[in-house]
């Protein structure tokens, strides 16, 4: 077992050449702030026989994105996000109860974790046959950080199910994260639903747009894919989103770190984009964006989803396409999963462990329900 920072790390990455290789040799040669300015931590490498897994040592920084920040993902996030929930009664009941849970992670000191096989994505896609593993991993992360708890982000058991089982067996706590869908491209059932044979025809029948592959991107198109990006994830949504840089989105286009695809209008300007980040036959969207000035019935997302399940059934891939926009995602053949945090706390003093277990009681009565209720 061996935990290696900086030079050392990267060493161990040398001559292998998938995009995520690239991805985690940059960040290791750059520090997280290559990717963007609010993922903030220091990133190593923990490696168990022949298997690897990225790793991001964090300690409480205000204003840190969720890929490193449970305090974000549980409260500061939330808190942001409740206009969003109708019912003005749930919504009220809500504020008061992440308020409460602010408290419990401040005495838990959340963000003070060692996470590992963390890519720094708000989806991380897990390689296969982890699960042997997590105990081995789990006690030289404890003796080398003893004042933080470990954190795998993004466990469920669609790929593998018996993947959260070896997290409880090994002393972690499974805690309710959020409500994500899967697109199997490998059976390609989502293709039969009448919605997206619907899309698929508009997709074909576009006159004023051309679909761009990874290798027909320019480096001009750079400013304004990075533009795309922060209109729809940070002035739309939210700047808790983790805000990637032009710089993130060059590197990540020249080296290979995410495969990029567009739609080009009849004018030269690229009006939508989505860059997807692979592990095996698995795939995420980590980066989407669109104009969002432009009239909302031209359907720009609704493309550039048809265009993305297009592509899976093409690879015969399966697609994890993270949490938001249940309803669109489910009439389109989306099957909802339940995701959890596995967190290792039993290393660490009273109150923390208390803290912790609290949370988890938490989210894993409340926090599921008003998940499942109301398909986000």
């Amino acid at each position: 077992m061996e935990i290696r920072f900086g030079d050392a790390a990267e060493a161990r990455l040398v001559g292998l050449k998938e995009g995520r290789h690239a991805l985690w040799r940059g960040i290791l040669r750059h520090g997280s702030k290559i990717c963007a300015p609010n993922l903030r931590t220091r990133a190593g490498i923990i490696s168990h026989g022949d298997s690897w897994w990225p790793l991001t040592v964090n300690d409480r920084r205000e204003g840190n994105s969720y890929p490193c920040s449970l305090h974000t993902q549980y409260v500061t996030y939330p808190l942001a996000e409740l206009s969003l929930v109708p019912d003005p009664v749930q919504r009220k009941v809500a504020r008061l109860g992440l308020l409460a849970l602010d408290g419990v992670l401040r005495v838990a000191q959340a963000d003070r974790v060692a996470q590992w096989s963390s890519w720094l994505f708000s989806t991380n896609l897990h390689e296969p046959g982890m699960g042997p593993s997590v105990e081995a991993v789990t006690r030289a992360l404890v003796s080398a950080f003893p004042n933080h708890a470990v954190l795998v982000k993004n466990v469920h058991g669609f790929e593998e199910p018996s993947l959260p089982g070896a997290f409880e067996a090994a002393g972690y706590d499974l805690v309710t994260s959020r409500q994500i869908y899967f697109f199997d491209g490998r059976t390609r059932d989502y293709l039969q639903k009448s919605t997206v044979k619907r899309d698929l025809k508009c997709l074909s029948q576009l006159t004023d747009y051309q679909v761009v592959e990874h290798d027909q991107i320019q480096p001009q198109d750079l400013p304004r894919i990075a533009d795309l990006y922060r209109q729809l994830y940070l002035e739309k949504h939210s700047w808790l989103n983790p805000q990637y840089s032009e710089t993130f989105v060059a590197r990540a286009w020249r080296e290979g770190w995410l495969e990029f695809r567009g739609l080009r209008h009849a004018s030269g300007r690229m009006d939508g984009v989505f860059a997807c980040f692979t592990s095996g036959q698995t795939t995420s969207t980590p980066f989407i964006g669109y104009d969002t000035t432009l009239p909302s019935e031209m359907g720009l997302y609704r493309h550039l989803v048809s265009m993305l399940l297009q592509r899976l059934a093409e690879r015969r891939w399966l697609l994890n396409y993270s949490s938001g926009a249940g309803d669109f995602k489910r009439r389109r053949g989306g099957q909802p999963v339940i995701e959890f945090n596995a967190i290792y706390h039993r290393h660490l003093p009273p109150a923390r462990r208390a803290a912790f277990s609290l949370l988890a009681t938490l989210a894993n009565r409340w926090g599921r329900q008003f998940l499942e209720e109301n398909e986000i």
